[in-house]
């Protein structure tokens, strides 16, 4: 089974001092979600993911990723990526 991985930062400065949080969020024919982001002001963290397998990731307060690509956007294995997302939004996963 592949998994979606994620690391969540305070702001890009502080990407090289360590993470606040490390996850993961299985891949799967279901859409499934990782704990919210971190805080309550909606201030926004830098994240790092890097899914294993092949994917369609979405973000949001409720997200859903969908298989064939409405909703969210193609991810590559092995392939890091950098976001800036709001505290208690969402990353929704699912395997394409």
């Amino acid at each position: 089974m592949a998994d979606l991985y994620y690391t969540v930062y305070e702001g890009a400065a502080e990407v090289a001092v360590g993470p606040i949080l490390h996850n993961k969020v299985n891949i799967g024919v279901a859409s499934a979600q990782s704990a919210p982001i971190p805080g309550t002001a909606k201030r926004h963290k830098r994240v790092r993911i890097m899914a294993d397998g092949n994917c369609f990731v979405n973000i949001g307060e409720n997200p859903t990723a969908a298989a064939d690509g409405t909703s969210g956007w193609p991810m590559g294995a092995e392939n890091p990526e950098y976001f800036d997302i709001a505290e208690g939004d969402r990353i929704a996963v699912i395997q394409r």
